[in-house]
C-alpha cells in the first residue's frame, strides 16, 4: 500500500505530494510529462509508489510540453507537465508559445527551490512565476503545502474554461514534502451545455439569405465535437463551409460536399473568396489571420458578420460583428440547425448541396491532375505531400508544422475532427512531440508531417516515440533550407530575395543525415523519393510496430 493510503486509512498526516497525485488522479489524469531535476525529487519519489501513472519522459523540456500539447489536443482534457526549475521552464517556453496561441489546455508545473533558502537566490532558483506570466492564463507559487490540492483544483479548473490555455503552478520541494493532513479538494460541477441566448434570431437572419450568399467560417480553436453541430448547420443551410490555414483544430470534414476549403492567412484572398457574400458566420475565436500584413479588410464591405464563440472575450477582437451570442459551440450549433431547419427550402437547400458536390470534386480533379503532371525531380513540396496523403488510412492522425502543406495540395488534406492538428503559433518542431502524445490516446496511426528545419528543433521526440513504442511516422520533407522564409522574403519584395541572394536560411555544409539521426534514437528510417516508393514506405511503417522515419527529398 502506498504512503498516501496509509496516510488516509489511520488519519495520520501525509505528504503534500500524495494530496498532489490523489488530485491528479481525480482529475483523470493518467500520463504525467516531464523532464526530472533534483527540484522535482520529491515528485519523482512518490510515483515509484503509484504505478497507475505512466511518467512519460522528454529528454529536453520542449519536448515534454510538446507531447503533453499532443496529448491534451487528441483528448480535449487538460494535460499536465513537470518541468526542471527556472532553466527547465526556460527552455519549454518556445512550446508554451505555441499551446498558448493553440489554446491547449495544458498545467503546468516546475520545481522550485526550497523556500527556506529562497531569499539568497540559491541554485536553479528563479521567479518562475514571471517567467511562466506571458504564456499563461494563471500563475501561482504554492507557499503551503496545505494549498497544493486546492491550488492543482483551481489550475485543472481555468485551464480548461473558454479560451482554453496552459497555466503554471510553481512547487517549491519543501512545500511538496510537508505533513498535512488528508483532504482532497472536492472537484467544481462541471457548467452545462448552455446554448447562447438569441439562437433563433440568428436562424431568421441566416434563413433570410440565400445559401448561395451565406458562408461559414471555422474558428482555429472550434472543438472536435462542435462538428456534428457545423455538420448539421451547413447541411440544413446549404452553406459552405471555410477553415482557415493555420487551425490548431479540424471541426469540419474535408470530404464533405459544404467543405469550401481553407483560406490562406492573407486578407485580400480570404476577401476574394468571401466577394458576392451577404452574410458570414465566424464560429469561434479567430479566423482572419493573415501574414504578412496587408492594408485589406477581410470580409467586403456591405456583408453581415455573425459571430457564435464560448467566450466573450473573442467577439470583436478581430472584427466588428453585426450578431454575436456566446455559449457551448457545439451545443448552440445543434440548436441553431434546429431553429434553421422549419425556416428554409429543403428542396432548394439539397440542390445547392448537389452543386458543392460538384464544385469540390471538379476542384479536387482539376488539383490532383496538376500535382500529378509535374515531372520535377526532387518532388515538388505539392507532389510529396499528395503521394503521403494517399497511402494514409482514414483512421490516420496527422499532426503538422510543414509549410510544404500550404501549396495547392492544401486542397485535398485529410483535415478530419479529432484527426488533424497543426501548431498554429508557428514554432518551429512543435508536431513532432506533439504527435508523440497524441500517440498515446490514439487508437490507431500518427503522421508527423515536418520539413527538415522543424525537424531539428526537438529530434529528442524520436527518442520517447522509440521508448514508449508508439505508432508515429515521421515524415520529413527535406530541401534543406527554411523555404517558407525564402518565399516570405520574395512575397514582401525583398531586393536580396530576388535575385536568390539569402544569408542564414540554407542548411547544408553539412547536410544532416536523418536516417542515422533517428537511428541513434531507436527509430528505423528510409529515404523514399518517388510517389511509389512513398508508397511503399508508408506501407511497410504501417505494418509494422513502433515509430518510423520516412525521409522525402522536395524542391
Amino acid at each position: 500500500m502506498n504512503r498516501a493510503a496509509v496516510g488516509k486509512a489511520n488519519g495520520k498526516l501525509v505528504r503534500a505530494v500524495d494530496v498532489m497525485l490523489a488530485v491528479l488522479r481525480d482529475e483523470g489524469v493518467t500520463h504525467i510529462f516531464g523532464n526530472p531535476g533534483s527540484t522535482e525529487m520529491p515528485l519523482m519519489d512518490a510515483l515509484v509508489d503509484h504505478p497507475e501513472f505512466t511518467y512519460v519522459l522528454g529528454l529536453q523540456e520542449a519536448s515534454a510540453v510538446g507531447m503533453a500539447d499532443g496529448y491534451a489536443l487528441k483528448t480535449g482534457r487538460p494535460a499536465f507537465v513537470n518541468l526542471h526549475a527556472a532553466g527547465g521552464l526556460g527552455n519549454a517556453m518556445g512550446v508554451l508559445v505555441a499551446s498558448k496561441a493553440s489554446e491547449t489546455p495544458l498545467v503546468v508545473t516546475a520545481g522550485q527551490q526550497d523556500t527556506r533558502h529562497l531569499f539568497s537566490e540559491p541554485w536553479l532558483s528563479g521567479d518562475l512565476v514571471s517567467l511562466a506570466r506571458p504564456i499563461a492564463k494563471w500563475t501561482a507559487e504554492v507557499r503551503r503545502g496545505a494549498d497544493v490540492g486546492t491550488a492543482l483544483r483551481r489550475a485543472f479548473a481555468v485551464a480548461r474554461t473558454p479560451p482554453e490555455g496552459p497555466v503554471f503552478l510553481s512547487l517549491p520541494m519543501d512545500v511538496l514534502e510537508e505533513e498535512v493532513a488528508w483532504h482532497i479538494p472536492p472537484r467544481s460541477a462541471e457548467p452545462g451545455r448552455a446554448v447562447g441566448a438569441g439562437v433563433e434570431r440568428l436562424a431568421k437572419l441566416l434563413a433570410t439569405r440565400a445559401a448561395d450568399k451565406v458562408a461559414v467560417l471555422i474558428g482555429d480553436d472550434v472543438p472536435a465535437n462542435a462538428a456534428k453541430g457545423t455538420l448539421a448547420l451547413a447541411h440544413t443551410g446549404g452553406f459552405v463551409v471555410y477553415g482557415t490555414q493555420v487551425t490548431s483544430r479540424a471541426a469540419f470534414p474535408a470530404d464533405d460536399p459544404c467543405w469550401g476549403g481553407t483560406l490562406r492567412p492573407d486578407f485580400a484572398q480570404i476577401r476574394a473568396a468571401l466577394a458576392g457574400k451577404e452574410a458570414v458566420l465566424l464560429i469561434g475565436g479567430r479566423a482572419f489571420v493573415a501574414y504578412p500584413y496587408r492594408d485589406v479588410e477581410p470580409i467586403p464591405s456591405g456583408t453581415q458578420l455573425y459571430h457564435l464563440a464560448s467566450a466573450r472575450d473573442a467577439i470583436g477582437r478581430e472584427y466588428p460583428a453585426d450578431f454575436a451570442l456566446t455559449g457551448d459551440i457545439a451545443a448552440t450549433l445543434e440548436a441553431l440547425a434546429g431553429e434553421l431547419a422549419p425556416l428554409v427550402d429543403k428542396k432548394a437547400v439539397a440542390a445547392r448541396r448537389r452543386a458543392l458536390a460538384r464544385g469540390r470534386a471538379s476542384r479536387i480533379k482539376a488539383v490532383r491532375a496538376a500535382i500529378e503532371a509535374d515531372a520535377e525531380r526532387p518532388l515538388s513540396p505539392d507532389a510529396a505531400v499528395l503521394a503521403v496523403l494517399d497511402a494514409l488510412p482514414r483512421n490516420t492522425l496527422i499532426s503538422n508544422d510543414s509549410a510544404a502543406t500550404f501549396g495547392a495540395v492544401q486542397e485535398v488534406m485529410k483535415t478530419y475532427p479529432g484527426l488533424y492538428f497543426f501548431a498554429r503559433g508557428g514554432v518551429l518542431g512543435c508536431s513532432m512531440p506533439a504527435s508523440v502524445g497524441a500517440a498515446l490516446a490514439h487508437d490507431g496511426p500518427v503522421v508527423c508531417l515536418v520539413g527538415d528545419g522543424g525537424a531539428m528543433y526537438s529530434p529528442q521526440a524520436l527518442w520517447s516515440a522509440a521508448h514508449y513504442r508508439t505508432q508515429v511516422i515521421f515524415v520529413v520533407l527535406n530541401n534543406a533550407r527554411y523555404n517558407v522564409l525564402m518565399n516570405v522574403a520574395r512575397d514582401i519584395g525583398c531586393a536580396n530575395a530576388n535575385a536568390d541572394r539569402f544569408v542564414g536560411m540554407d542548411i547544408v555544409e553539412p547536410r544532416i543525415d536523418y536516417l542515422k539521426l533517428a537511428a541513434a534514437m531507436g527509430v528505423p528510417a528510409e529515404r523514399a523519393d518517388e510517389p511509389a516508393a512513398i508508397a511503399a514506405a508508408l506501407g511497410r511503417a504501417l505494418a509494422g510496430a513502433g515509430p518510423r522515419l520516412i525521409e522525402i527529398a522536395i524542391a
